[in-house]
């Protein structure tokens, strides 16, 4: 018995204006080929059932039937193995209904959740976030009653009253805007926190700290960030684009033939990145594969565009345009403190300073000529960061490189202490400091005189004085490897750094020649190159033996 009493060119009409019908492969065209094959009470029947058992629940109960495309799939495996996640999408890629898909069902399956959700004002935020959370949200609470715990009050014109409400199970969603201050957050846990686009850098900063309560307690604390990054490289994108391994690609139709990316095959783009900061992860949401976007319509809005505008607007793809020194620094070249070798010759390099702390690094050669740095001081963990993103593209200084007020004798000490007994085949320095002259009672020494003095005679080389572009170039050099081919033994960089040092990997993510010398990552950067530029190798037993002669 026919229960519709619509032909099925009209249902067939119906369906067509519900738009997961692109995404589920119902055309008008796939309609005449069935009709023609089955008969039309066949794919009436057929119709009658899509329509009704699968689209119409999909509208008006999305949260338990929505249709859910792969790429939302694979961004809620990676917020779940990783506390951060950035989401660069192509426009109207599906980044905000992902988003309130996600967030939802978090509130739903962990009861007593605290979620906060970032908007650039609250105007944006009434528009475009609080009406996709609402539509994600159960049926039954869209309109349920108040009650002492309970409170779920919604208008398309004003959004959530009071900006927040709160589910049955006691789960609770703020909505705020970046025109406040960021103390907004002092005393807030969170669960999850989502910044959607050109969130500046220090709200991100402020939301760490929000969420590593519930990281340790109900593993959330989950940092969800959504952008097109329009207005290009910023610090944010750079936080996690910046040196990432591109473990996984799409093809691009839009892109067929235009160059791609490092790390994609020719007409791809990427989508899945590792990134270099550990629990990180970014996916590249590509406009076509959101089910409800005309992937027609955006080839015609970009035909003419240049390759970089269609990277942008389509893939949620944009280049470095600053000039970053290490472009192929990657997830690749970091290894965890367990990973590097026990075995080796151990190098010390120090840059000193007088209106900062020194900076130092520790490496290790091993036989196969790679090179480890696997200690660095002042470290992220203890002190802070070297430098942090700031108004100027060269960044401000951080709070690692406040000085302590330490003597020469007491960085002695200090090194001596780090090393707990490490032998240390060499030390350098940077050669102007090292060699500078400095007043004392008995005349003009320099700072490797003073370094060499009791306590602690710690003898010091001038490292090479190259100057610093070819320093650069032979780090690249150390770092360099095909990042199209899988890392093998016979394509593998010969430079590693521990994820302890964490402010000489920030460095060299971060480090341009925006500010010349005023760059503020660049004097991790210096110590590194001094190490490089010195040729240090492994020495073992046969390094220096004497070889057996002949005789006439």
């Amino acid at each position: 018995m026919n229960l519709d009493p619509r032909t099925p060119e009209e249902l067939l009409a119906e369906c067509l204006s519900w738009p997961p019908s692109r995404y589920l492969g119902v055309t008008r065209d796939w309609l005449v080929e069935q009709v023609a094959e089955q008969g039309e009470d066949a794919i009436g029947k057929w119709l009658h059932s899509y329509f009704y058992e699968k689209l119409k629940p999909s509208f008006l109960d999305p949260h338990r039937h929505c249709v859910i495309p792969d790429h939302w799939k694979d961004a809620r495996r990676l917020i779940e193995e990783n506390d951060r996640l950035l989401v660069s999408g192509g426009n109207r890629s599906g980044k905000s209904c992902f988003s309130a898909y996600h967030l939802t069902h978090l509130m739903m399956e962990k009861p007593e959740s605290r979620v906060a959700c970032f908007s650039m004002t609250a105007a944006s935020s009434v528009r475009d976030q609080q009406p996709a959370v609402f539509h994600f949200l159960p049926s039954e609470f869209k309109q349920i009653k108040k009650t002492k715990v309970t409170n779920v009050n919604y208008s398309q014109k004003n959004g959530f009253t009071d900006g927040t409400f709160i589910l049955p199970n006691g789960s609770q969603c703020w909505f705020m805007n970046y025109a406040q201050q960021p103390d907004i957050l002092e005393g807030f846990e969170g669960d999850l926190i989502w910044f959607d686009e050109l969130v500046p850098h220090h709200w991100v900063e402020t939301a760490e700290y929000r969420l590593v309560t519930r990281r340790a307690s109900r593993g959330t604390g989950k940092l969800l960030i959504t952008v097109t990054p329009i207005t290009g490289w910023t610090p944010v994108v750079n936080d996690y684009v910046a040196g990432v391994r591109v473990a996984e690609t799409r093809a691009a139709g839009l892109l067929e033939k235009a160059p791609s990316p490092p790390g994609c095959p020719g007409g791809h783009m990427p989508y899945i990145g590792e990134c270099v900061k550990e629990r990180s992860a970014v996916i590249w949401f590509h406009t076509e594969m959101n089910p409800w976007q005309s992937p027609e319509e955006m080839k015609r809005t970009l035909s003419g565009e240049s390759t970089v505008a269609v990277r942008l607007r389509a893939y949620g793809w944009c280049e470095k345009t600053s000039g970053n020194w290490f472009p192929k620094f990657s997830a690749a070249h970091v290894v965890s403190p367990e990973d590097v070798p026990e075995g080796g010759t151990n190098y010390l390099c120090t840059d000193p300073a007088g209106s900062r702390n020194w900076s130092a690094l520790w490496v290790r050669v091993t036989g196969d000529g790679k090179i480890y740095v696997y200690r660095e001081w002042p470290d992220l963990e203890t002190y802070g960061e070297w430098a942090i993103p700031g108004e100027k593209a060269g960044g401000t200084l951080g709070p690692a490189q406040k000085p302590e007020g330490r003597g020469i004798n007491e960085y002695k000490e200090l090194f001596l202490e780090l090393e707990d007994g490490e032998k240390i085949e060499e030390r350098f320095i940077d050669p102007r400091a090292g060699g500078s002259t400095q007043a004392t009672k008995e005349g003009g020494v320099t700072l490797i005189d003073l370094l060499a003095d009791e306590p602690n005679e710690m003898w010091f080389s001038p490292a090479p004085g190259l100057n610093v572009d070819q320093g650069i170039q032979q780090i690249n050099e150390a770092l360099s490897y095909n990042v199209d081919e899988p890392v093998t033994c016979v394509n593998e960089p010969r430079l590693y750094v521990s994820s302890a040092c964490g402010n000489l990997i920030d460095c060299l993510q971060n480090v341009s020649s925006v500010g010349a010398d005023k760059n503020k990552w660049k004097d991790f950067i210096d110590v590194l190159r001094y190490i490089i530029t010195a040729d240090v190798a492994h020495v073992d037993d046969q390094t220096y033996a004497s070889a057996g002669g002949g005789s006439y």
